[in-house]
C-alpha cells in the first residue's frame, strides 16, 4: 500500500478561492465608492457651485502675489540700472575730464586716451551691457547693432530680425520701428523692438575719415544701424502662488468633469425615458387611428344592422347560457319580441310545438364546435304563431372554435312554404311578398359581403368562415334564382287563362 502523502509543511492546503475574476483591492472599492458618492448629481453640483465661487477669491489673492512680486523686480532692476548708468557716468566721462584738466577727445577707444569720452555709438553699446547687468536672468536686453562695425570692433552677426529691420528701416525712411512678438505655451515668450539709428552732421563727418571706418560716404539721415531692445517672459517670484492656483484650477477642471459624467448619465436616462415616451406615443397614436377606424367601421355595420329588412341577432358566448346582446328591429318585427323582452335572453324562445328536434340538434352542435350554421326552422312569435325562420349563424371574435360571439341572421320565408299549399288564384296574390322576400335576400347578401369584408380586415376571417360565407352565398344565390323563377311563373300566369277555383298542385311542380 502507498504511504499517505502529506505537504511540504505538514498543513492541509486551503480551498482555493471560487473562480469568477480578480476580486479589487479594499483601497480601489473605497475609491469606487467615493467617486460614486461625489458623483451624484446633488453632490457635483454643489462642488461646482462652491468652486465657480471661491475661484474670483483665488485668482485675486494669485494674481495680487504676481503683481506684488513683479514690482518688487522691476524696482531692484530700475534702481540697479540708475545705480549703474550713474557710476559709468561718474567713472567715464568726469573721472577723465578731471584728469585731463577739462580737455576731452570723443574715441571708440577712449580707454587709451587721456580724457578720451566714448563717442555715441560706443555709449549705446555699453549702456546695452548696463542693461543687460541690471537684470541677471536677462530678461532685458539692449543692444546697438549694424551691418557696417568698425573693423577693429568685435561683433556678433546679426539674425533673420535684425536684418529684415535694417532692409525695412533703409528701404521705407518714414519707418520709425520694426517689432516682432514670439509667442509660446511651452518655452519662454519675447517681443523685439527695433528703431533706426540715423546718421547725424557730427557723425557722417567722423565716420567717413575715420581709419577703421568700413564705409567713407556716408550721408546725413543714413540708416547706420538699429536700436533693439527685447523683452522676455517675466520671472514671477511668485510662482508658487500660481502652482496653487494651477492645483485649485485643475480641482475645479476634475469637479467639472464629474458634473459632466453626472449630467451625461442623467441626460442619457432622460433620453431613454424621453424615447419610450415617443414610443408610447406613437403607438397610443396606432392604437388611437386604429380604433377610430373600427368605431367607424363598427357605426357603419350598427347602421346596417339596424336598418336591415332581415333579422340581425347577436349573442353573447362569454356569458352562462348565451343571453342575446342585440337585436335589430327587423328581428322584432320578425318575432313579435321588443328588445327588451328578447335581449338578456337565450334565443330557445322562439321554439315551438312543431320546431323540428333535429334541426336544433344540428344548431346546437355547431355552436359547440364553433361552427357556422345555415338551415330552416320553424319559429314561434310572441303571439304565439308560428313561422318558417330561414337561419343563419356565424361565429365572431376569440379562438378557433371557441368564439366569443354568434352572430345569426333571421329571414321569414313562411310565404315561400305556404306557396306551394296555395291554389293558382292564391298563387298570383304572392307576386308582391315574393318581391319583398326576394329584396330581403339581395340586401342578406349586401350584408354577408359587408361583413365578410369587415371580418378579414380586422383579421377575423378565418378559412373556415370564408368556407362557410362561400357555400350559403351559393345557397342565398340559388334561393334567389328560384324566387325569380316564381316571380316569372306568376308574372306569367293571367286569371282569365286559369279560372278561380283551381287548385296550385300541378302548378307546384313548376316551382324550383
Amino acid at each position: 500500500m502507498a504511504p499517505h502523502q502529506r505537504g511540504v509543511s505538514g498543513r492541509s492546503t486551503a480551498a482555493p478561492a471560487p473562480s469568477g475574476g480578480v476580486q479589487p483591492s479594499t483601497p480601489i472599492r473605497l475609491l469606487r465608492g467615493l467617486w460614486r458618492r461625489i458623483t451624484q448629481p446633488t453632490a457635483v453640483l454643489g462642488l461646482l457651485i462652491l468652486s465657480l465661487l471661491a475661484l474670483p477669491f483665488a485668482m485675486a489673492s494669485t494674481l495680487s502675489g504676481a503683481m506684488a512680486a513683479q514690482m518688487e523686480v522691476q524696482a531692484d532692476e530700475i534702481s540697479t540700472l540708475a545705480s549703474s548708468i550713474r557710476s559709468y557716468y561718474a567713472d567715464n566721462i568726469i573721472s577723465r575730464l578731471q584728469a585731463s584738466g577739462g580737455q576731452a577727445v570723443f574715441s571708440e577707444n577712449y580707454h587709451q586716451i587721456p580724457g578720451g569720452i566714448p563717442i555715441p555709438a560706443t555709449l549705446a553699446i555699453e549702456l546695452g551691457d548696463l542693461f543687460d547687468s541690471a537684470n541677471a536672468d536677462r530678461r532685458i536686453s539692449y543692444s546697438f547693432i549694424s551691418d557696417y562695425p568698425f573693423a577693429k570692433r568685435v561683433s556678433p552677426p546679426l539674425d533673420g530680425f535684425e536684418m529684415e529691420a535694417i532692409k525695412a528701416f533703409r528701404s521705407n525712411p518714414e519707418l520709425d520701428r520694426y517689432t516682432r512678438l514670439k509667442q509660446s505655451w511651452l518655452g519662454q515668450p519675447s517681443f523685439r523692438v527695433a528703431t533706426p539709428v540715423l546718421m547725424r552732421k557730427a557723425c557722417v563727418s567722423c565716420h567717413n575719415v575715420h581709419p577703421d571706418s568700413p564705409k567713407r560716404d556716408w550721408k546725413v539721415g543714413d540708416v547706420r544701424g538699429i536700436q533693439e531692445v527685447t523683452v522676455r517672459g517675466l520671472d514671477i517670484k511668485g510662482l508658487g502662488r500660481f502652482g496653487y492656483l494651477m492645483a485649485y484650477m485643475g480641482l475645479v477642471g476634475l469637479v467639472s468633469v464629474g458634473a459632466a459624467a453626472a449630467f451625461q448619465r442623467q441626460a442619457s436616462a432622460l433620453e431613454r425615458i424621453n424615447r419610450r415616451l415617443q414610443d408610447s406615443n406613437e403607438r397610443e397614436s396606432e392604437m388611437g387611428d386604429q380604433l377610430r377606424s373600427q368605431v367607424e367601421e363598427l357605426r357603419l355595420l350598427s347602421a346596417v344592422a339596424e336598418h336591415a329588412t332581415f333579422g340581425v341577432s347577436i349573442a353573447d358566448m362569454r356569458q352562462d347560457d348565451y343571453p342575446l346582446i342585440y337585436v335589430n328591429e327587423a328581428f322584432s318585427h320578425i318575432t313579435g319580441y321588443p328588445r327588451d323582452k328578447a335581449t338578456g335572453f337565450n334565443c330557445r324562445f322562439l321554439r315551438g310545438p312543431d320546431t323540428d328536434p333535429q334541426v336544433v340538434a344540428a344548431i346546437i352542435s355547431a355552436i359547440r364546435e364553433g361552427k357556422p350554421f345555415h338551415g330552416e326552422l320553424v319559429n314561434y312569435r310572441m303571439d304565439g304563431t308560428r313561422f318558417w325562420n330561414r337561419l343563419t349563424l356565424y361565429p365572431v371574435g376569440g379562438s378557433t372554435g371557441k368564439p366569443d360571439f354568434y352572430v345569426g341572421n333571421q329571414m321569414d320565408v313562411t310565404a315561400l312554404h305556404s306557396a306551394r299549399e296555395l291554389n293558382l288564384d292564391q298563387l298570383i296574390q304572392l307576386g308582391a311578398p315574393t318581391a319583398a322576400a326576394q329584396g330581403s335576400l339581395d340586401e342578406l347578401l349586401a350584408h354577408q359581403s359587408a361583413l365578410q369584408t369587415s371580418l378579414r380586415s380586422q383579421g377575423l376571417l378565418t378559412v373556415e368562415l370564408e368556407t362557410f360565407f362561400a357555400a350559403e352565398r351559393r345557397t342565398l344565390e340559388t334561393l334567389q334564382a328560384r324566387l325569380q323563377t316564381t316571380r316569372n311563373v306568376i308574372q306569367q300566369i293571367r286569371p282569365e287563362q286559369h279560372p278561380p277555383g283551381r287548385g296550385v298542385s300541378n302548378q307546384e311542380e313548376r316551382l324550383p
